[in-house]
C-alpha cells in the first residue's frame, strides 16, 4: 500500500472520528435538555421511548469511543437542586438504575452478576415495581423525622421536609421499641390515579393548566414553595430502602417487612424468586396488572435480595451492580367506547373521534382518541359499547388498536356517520378520490373558530393569550368573528370592557393588546400560512414568500389575478394552485385581506428560506409527500427536517415527487404513489434517512 492510500486512509478514519465526535456532543446536550425539564421544570418534551433510545445511541459510541464519556449525561444522575430550595446533601450518593428493554438483558445482567460472585454463590432475586414518581430520601433522628430531600443530581438534593411531613402516609415519629439512632429510608413520591383525575377535575374547574400525567402531578406538588399546597394534593410515599448502621439487616425481604413495621407504604406487588423463569413471568403477570393498578410504575426492579452482596458487587458512577430496571414496552390498556362524535375541521374535513372511559396509558390519561375517518371506523369495526385496546402510538398518540370482539356486549351499537354537518346543517360530501369527508359551507362555525385559532397560533401570528380557549371564549361572546376583529379589539374595548369578562383583568388585558400590537408585522410565510388555505402549509408558505418576496408583490398578483404563476414553482402543482385561487376567489376572504391591510397589519420582508436543496445528502433536490398519522414526530416536525436537509416538501403527489413518506391511514396519496411507481417508505425509513 503506497503513502497515498495510507493518508487517504488516515483522513477517512479522521473524518468518521470527528463525525462521531460530533453527534455525540449533539446528543449529549439533548439529553441534558431533556433531563433538566424532566427533574427540574416537572415536564417534558418527549417520551420515554425516545429518550432510552437516544440515550443508548449515546452509550453504544462511548463504548467505540470511551474517550467521549468524560463529560456524558451518561455519568450523571438526575439534576442539579433547584435554587429555589435549601439543598441537603445525601449521606450515600442516590444512584438511577440502568435499564433492560428484553429478556436477553436480564440474562446478561445475572451473567455480570455471576461473574463476581464466587462459584457456590447462590443468586436470589426481590422483584419490585419501579414506581414512576419522585424519588425522595427521608432522614430519622432518634426515631423523628428531621430532613427530607429529592434525590437531585444522586449527591445533593433539594430540602422538602416541610412538604414531605404534610403527607399523612409518611411516619412523622419510628415506633418503639429498637428506634434507630440514625436511619435514612428512601423511596418514591406518587399520586395515585384517582387522586390524579380528581386534582385536574379541580384545574379545570378553576381554569388552570392541566397536569399531563400522575409523575409530573407529583413532582411539581412536592417542590412546592408553600407547602399548604402540597397539603392539599393528597401525595403518597412508598418506602423499598433503609440505610442505617444501627439496624443489622441481611436481605431486601426483611428491609420490605420492616418498613410495613415502622408504618411505611410498601408495595404488594413484590415476589422473591431464584429462577430466570419465575422472573420472567412474574413480569409479564405485572405488565397485564399495569393499566389496572392504582398506582403508575414503568417497569420492574431485579434486586438482588441478599444485602451483603449487594455491598460486594458495588456501584459504577451512575448505577448500582446489584439492580437493574426491566422496562415495560409501549404500554396498551383496555377501556371502553363511550361515545363517537364528529369533530369539524378548518378546512371542513369531519373527524371521527372516539370518546372513551378514561385510562392511564403510558403516564399519560386518555379519554379520547382520534378514529381518522368513515373508513377506519368500518375497517376496525368499531362500535359504541366496545370494549377496545388502546395505546399511545410511538408512546404519543392515543391511538385505538383494535375492539375485543370476544367481549362485545349485546348493546354495542355501530356508527352512522352524519349526512349533514353536525354544527351548520349543510350536506355533507365525498370527493370520489378523496378519504375525507367534508363540510363545504365556508361560513361553518365550526371552521371559524378553527380558522382563528390558526390564525392566531405560535407558528402564525402567535398571539399569546389568544389561545384556543379564548378563542372560543371570544367567538362564542360575539367579540371575535374574524381575523380583523383580532386587531380591532383595543379600539373596541371602552364598548367591550374585556376587562371585567370572567378571567381577565387590566394586567392580563393590557398583555392581550400588546401582543396582538406585536402581531402587526410579521415575515411573509407566517402571514401566508396563518391565512389557512386548504393544502397550504409552513412548506408551501415558503415557498410562496420566496417567489412572491414581498407583501406588496404578494398583493399585485391577487389582486390582478396573476396566481396562475405560481405553478412555474417546483413544489405546487395544479392542486394546491387551484386551491389558492379559489382560496383569493372568495370575497369574504378579499375583504379580510382588506381589512387586515387597514388595520395596520402587513409583512415585513422575507427572510428567504432556502427550500431548494443547498445542502448535500440523500434528500438534497428531491420533492417529498408525507402523508398519513406518525407516531414520533408530527407531519410539520418531519416536513421541517426535510427542509432543512435539502428537500421540497410538497402537500401532493405527481410525477415530479420524489418520494411519499407514509404513516398509518395514508389513504389517497399512497395509491397516487403506486400509480405513478414513486417510491414509498415508512416514517422510520425517513427518520433514518434524516440520521445518515
Amino acid at each position: 500500500m503506497n503513502v497515498t492510500n495510507l493518508q487517504q486512509r488516515s483522513d477517512h478514519g479522521e473524518r468518521k472520528y470527528e463525525k462521531k465526535k460530533a453527534r455525540h456532543a449533539q446528543l449529549a446536550e439533548l439529553l441534558s435538555t431533556y433531563s433538566q425539564q424532566y427533574y427540574d421544570q416537572d415536564e417534558s418534551t418527549i417520551n420515554d421511548a425516545t429518550y432510552d433510545e437516544l440515550y443508548q445511541e449515546l452509550l453504544h459510541l462511548e463504548k467505540e469511543y470511551p474517550e467521549f464519556a468524560l463529560f456524558s449525561p451518561s455519568q450523571k444522575v438526575g439534576a442539579k437542586a433547584s435554587p429555589k430550595f435549601k439543598k441537603i446533601p445525601h449521606s450515600v450518593q442516590m444512584l438511577s438504575l440502568d435499564n433492560a428493554y428484553g429478556e436477553e438483558d436480564i440474562a446478561a445482567f445475572l451473567e455480570r452478576v455471576k461473574k463476581l460472585l464466587p462459584p457456590s454463590g447462590k443468586i436470589e432475586l426481590m422483584l419490585e415495581p419501579k414506581f414512576d414518581g419522585l424519588s425522595a430520601s427521608l432522614t430519622y433522628r432518634n426515631g423523628i423525622l428531621v430532613t427530607a430531600a429529592t434525590r437531585g443530581d444522586g449527591f445533593v438534593g433539594e430540602d422538602v421536609t416541610k412538604n414531605m411531613l404534610t403527607l399523612e402516609c409518611v411516619p412523622k415519629k419510628i415506633p418503639s421499641p429498637h428506634t434507630p439512632t440514625q436511619m435514612e429510608v428512601r423511596g418514591e413520591v406518587m399520586m395515585l390515579k384517582s387522586d390524579f383525575f380528581a386534582l385536574n377535575a379541580q384545574r379545570e374547574k378553576n381554569g388552570e393548566k392541566l397536569f399531563t400525567n400522575p409523575r409530573n402531578a407529583a413532582s411539581g406538588s412536592l417542590r412546592q414553595l408553600d407547602s399548604e399546597i402540597t397539603k392539599t394534593r393528597n401525595l403518597t410515599f412508598f418506602a423499598y430502602a433503609i440505610i442505617s448502621d444501627d439496624i443489622n439487616l441481611s436481605s431486601q425481604k426483611e428491609v420490605l417487612n420492616l418498613l410495613l413495621q415502622f408504618g411505611f407504604l410498601v408495595s404488594d406487588k413484590v415476589h422473591l424468586c431464584s429462577t430466570q423463569e419465575e422472573a420472567f413471568a412474574f413480569y409479564k403477570k405485572i405488565e397485564k396488572q399495569r393499566a389496572e393498578l392504582p398506582y403508575d410504575i414503568d417497569g420492574i426492579v431485579y434486586k438482588l435480595n441478599d444485602l451483603n452482596l449487594q455491598k460486594q458487587l458495588g456501584a459504577s458512577a451512575k448505577f448500582p451492580r446489584h439492580s437493574i430496571a426491566y422496562k415495560f414496552p409501549a404500554q396498551q390498556a383496555q377501556t371502553t367506547v363511550l361515545d363517537i362524535v364528529v369533530q369539524v375541521g378548518r378546512t371542513g374535513n369531519i373527524t371521527p373521534v372516539a370518546e372513551l372511559k378514561p385510562v392511564t396509558v403510558g403516564g399519560v390519561v386518555i379519554s379520547r382518541a382520534t378514529l381518522h375517518n368513515k373508513d377506519e371506523i368500518e375497517k376496525l369495526d368499531i362500535r359504541i359499547g366496545d370494549r377496545v385496546v388502546v395505546q399511545r402510538a410511538g408512546d404519543v398518540i392515543p391511538k385505538i388498536v383494535y375492539p375485543l370482539l370476544d367481549e362485545r356486549p349485546v348493546h354495542a351499537t355501530p356508527f352512522t356517520f352524519p349526512t349533514h354537518c353536525p354544527c351548520c346543517g349543510s350536506a355533507l360530501v365525498r370527493e370520489e378520490t378523496e378519504v375525507a369527508i367534508k363540510c363545504l359551507n365556508f361560513n361553518c362555525s365550526a371552521q371559524l373558530v378553527e380558522r382563528l385559532i390558526h390564525f392566531a397560533s405560535k407558528l402564525a401570528f402567535n398571539i399569546d393569550g389568544l389561545g384556543e380557549q379564548n378563542i372560543r371564549f371570544f367567538f362564542e361572546s360575539g367579540i371575535i368573528k374574524t381575523p380583523t376583529d383580532i386587531f380591532e379589539l383595543e379600539i373596541r374595548n371602552d364598548q367591550l370592557q374585556l376587562q371585567n369578562s370572567e378571567g381577565w383583568g387590566r394586567q392580563s388585558v393590557k398583555n392581550l393588546f400588546s401582543s396582538i400590537n406585536q402581531a402587526r408585522t410579521i415575515p411573509l410565510d407566517r402571514f401566508i400560512y396563518a391565512l389557512g388555505i386548504p393544502q397550504v402549509g409552513r412548506s408551501i408558505s415558503k415557498l410562496m414568500a420566496n417567489f412572491f418576496v414581498s407583501y406588496g408583490n404578494f398583493i399585485n398578483h391577487i389582486k390582478n389575478h396573476r396566481l396562475d404563476s405560481l405553478l412555474s414553482v417546483a413544489g405546487i402543482g395544479n392542486s394546491i394552485g387551484n386551491d389558492i385561487k379559489n382560496f383569493f376567489n372568495n370575497q369574504q376572504n378579499m375583504n379580510v385581506m382588506e381589512k387586515l391591510a387597514g388595520d395596520g397589519v402587513s409583512s415585513g420582508m422575507v427572510n428567504v428560506v432556502d427550500v431548494g436543496g443547498t445542502r448535500s445528502g440523500l434528500l438534497t433536490n428531491k420533492t417529498i409527500v408525507f402523508t398519513g398519522t406518525f407516531e414520533t414526530i408530527s407531519r410539520e416536525e418531519a416536513k421541517e427536517l426535510a427542509e432543512k436537509h435539502g428537500a421540497r416538501a410538497a402537500s401532493s403527489v405527481s410525477s415530479k415527487t420524489s418520494l411519499v413518506v407514509a404513516g398509518e391511514n395514508a389513504g389517497q396519496k399512497l395509491h397516487q404513489a403506486q400509480k405513478f411507481g414513486i417510491t414509498v417508505i415508512s416514517e422510520h425509513d425517513f427518520l433514518k434517512m434524516i440520521q445518515q
